[in-house]
């Protein structure tokens, strides 16, 4: 009976995929629906899948079955019935009744139980927490006390309005997030995720560590898209830990590689994952302005760590793929080049200032038209269909995060905790800039370590933006500190979710690999301290001033890798590292006094290693 059924939900499930994909490729090229309708839809499209998923359905008994059909038609009604009642309700404020009480109790309790299947039990906990905060607010001590919320009042204003779990976070999952997702999946569909991979190799593949380097670029650029660190793990890095491992690095080190290159595709443009969406919507300022912000963190975080694969490979003595094992560029191109077609005219469409939505419309659209130009990569109506159901399956965890943040930051506003909360950590440091900003970044990177990155960055945002732009940080440094804090939480140990995924994948001890990759990307955790009292290092100010400050920081890269390895241009002895690590620190700090300083320390270092230079021989055995 259980295997029947679960034949049945998983046609539901596709049709319901295909039909979110097409609602809102619908809505980015043709004018979105209201704003609660056009949220509500999504949620009674997707919040039905995590409920519906045959692997749910295959557990212990019928009972099962049945409570997640019912979860499943509940989610649907209780949106059905908001989009028909929230215009009386809104336009016309009358007062929330008993029925709608009891239906926005359910959607909460099945948005809580939705997030656990779908991530995990932290953001659902959190939530939790936070709903017991509003009610029991009397009984909080010291500063978190407040008078406490009703029940009804609580569901009505998190369920009624738009600034619960309608707000912000899931109108930016319903308009911007899910059409670059779809997308994704159009490229993917049609062979561009192996292109990508091909490009890579073949470009990077004959250098020494060349599946190393193959696994940054091609983590790059499937990042971007993606918007999960451990996802953009999971598909890259079965192509390239296994490489990897076969031209000699150890099983630790190719996890660690490919889970810090994965990471750093969340900040990389144009799309950067999910939250440049809205990271332009709380800045209320161009998506491209964020792009354009997130260039120099991206590069200087990919360039240490293409520093650090090189510096491995000459120690341990690696050597590039063989020619005859490698794809051709001239190949690669001539035969599939024009499956970069979409993504170049997305990023010029956005330069000329279209909206992100129509841009990636019109790019999806266009990916389907170029596929029609090779054979191998022609589609047919099942691949059509499956492009369209991975675009929307890869919108069901982002979706379900959203609405559950929404909750969170809807909690956070009524009850005045946020402005609570800046006062407090402005006063816990002193007003000092940077102190506040260390503290902002340690919350950022506990809630990283167990969460989205997107979820991570919706919480803190509400709470941690103000007091750091009181305390100077201008409100885009701000937002970018947090949004790269967020990121490499799941590079950060103890849980590290990317890094212990590629350590499955690579069959490698997760601890080891977890702390590994927390060395390999060092730099992701010092630049936006760098940035945030002069934010010349996400391009924001005078030309000169930037081109001097982007200079002096890679530099500063170079010296910070050459600290860590022991190994860039030439062997580096202890001391030499120490100079040259105290040296980035100075140069990444965009400052004349600071980088002249730190130019000094370089030299320094040169001086000391010529007189002691460390033999390569017993730089080979500092990982084993």
């Amino acid at each position: 009976m259980l295997k029947g059924s679960a034949g049945i939900t998983d046609k539901i499930i596709s049709a319901l995929l295909v039909m979110t994909s097409l609602i809102y490729l619908y809505t980015a090229g043709f004018g979105s629906f209201s704003s609660i309708n056009q949220r509500a839809i999504l949620l009674a499209l997707l919040i039905p899948v995590i409920f519906l998923r045959s692997k749910s359905l295959h557990l212990k008994s019928t009972l099962t079955m049945i409570i997640s059909i019912m979860a499943a038609v509940l989610i649907v009604l209780s949106n059905i019935y908001l989009m028909i009642v929230w215009q009386d309700k809104i336009l016309i404020s009358g007062a929330t009744s008993n029925l709608e009480i009891v239906i926005g109790t359910i959607v909460i309790i099945l948005l809580l139980e939705a997030t656990r299947r779908a991530t995990g039990m932290f953001l659902t906990l959190t939530a939790i927490f936070f709903i017991i905060y509003a009610i029991f607010g009397p009984y909080f001590p010291g500063f978190l006390v407040h008078k406490g919320l009703a029940w009804d009042r609580l569901v009505s204003f998190l369920f009624m309005t738009t600034e619960g779990i309608y707000g912000i976070p899931l109108g930016i999952a319903s308009t911007f997030i899910i059409v670059f997702v779809i997308f994704g999946a159009f490229l993917e569909a049609f062979g561009g995720g192996e292109w990508f991979v091909d490009v890579s190799y073949a470009i990077a593949g004959r250098f020494r560590g060349g599946p190393a380097k193959t696994s940054i670029l091609a983590s790059a650029l499937m990042g971007m898209i993606s918007g999960s660190p451990a996802a953009n793990v999971s598909t890259v890095g079965t192509f390239t830990i296994p490489l990897m491992k076969k031209v000699g690095y150890k099983p630790y080190i190719a996890g660690a590689i490919e889970s810090v290159a994965s990471t750093g595709g969340m900040f990389t443009p144009p799309v950067m994952g999910a939250a440049a969406f809205i990271m332009a919507e709380y800045l209320n300022v161009s998506y491209l302005k964020i792009c354009i912000a997130a260039i120099m963190p991206a590069f200087l975080y990919y360039f240490a760590l293409m520093l650090v694969v090189d510096a491995q490979a000459v120690k341990n003595g690696l050597k590039g793929l063989p020619a005859c094992e490698l794809p051709k560029i001239k190949d690669v191109m001539s035969t599939r080049g024009y499956l970069g077609i979409p993504i170049v005219f997305m990023i010029t469409v956005i330069i000329l200032g279209w909206s992100p939505m129509k841009a990636a419309f019109y790019s999806t659209v266009l990916s389907l038209f170029v596929a029609f130009l090779g054979k191998a990569t022609r589609p047919d109506i099942h691949k059509v269909l499956k492009a369209l159901e991975n675009g929307a399956k890869g919108s069901v965890e982002i979706v379900a995060t959203c609405a559950v943040a929404g909750i969170i930051v809807g909690i956070i506003s009524v009850t005045g905790l946020g402005a609570k909360l800046s006062y407090t950590l402005i006063q816990y440091s002193h007003g000092n800039m940077y102190l506040a900003a260390f503290l902002a970044a340690i919350v950022s990177l506990i809630l990283g370590c167990a969460m989205p990155p997107t979820a991570v960055y919706i919480i803190v945002v509400s709470i941690l933006v103000p007091p750091l732009t009181k305390l100077g940080i201008t409100p885009i440094a701000a937002h970018m500190f947090l949004f790269l804090f967020s990121c490499v939480g799941a590079i950060t140990p103890p849980v590290a979710i990317a890094a212990y995924t590629g350590a499955a994948i690579a069959q490698a001890d997760p601890s080891k690999t977890g702390f590994t990759a927390f060395r390999y990307g060092l730099v992701a955790y010092i630049i936006p301290f760098m940035f945030i009292s002069n934010p010349t290092l996400i391009l924001q100010g005078n030309m000169d001033k930037i081109t001097v400050a982007v200079l002096f920081a890679i530099i500063g890269v170079i010296c910070l890798a050459a600290a860590i390895e022991g190994q860039i241009f030439i062997p580096w002895n202890k001391v030499s590292r120490v100079c040259l690590g105290i040296a980035a620190l100075l140069t990444l700090y965009p400052e004349v006094f600071s980088s002249l300083v730190g130019l000094g320390l370089i030299m320094l270092a040169l001086i000391i290693n010529k007189v002691n230079i460390p033999q390569r021989s017993l730089l080979k055995g500092i990982e084993k």
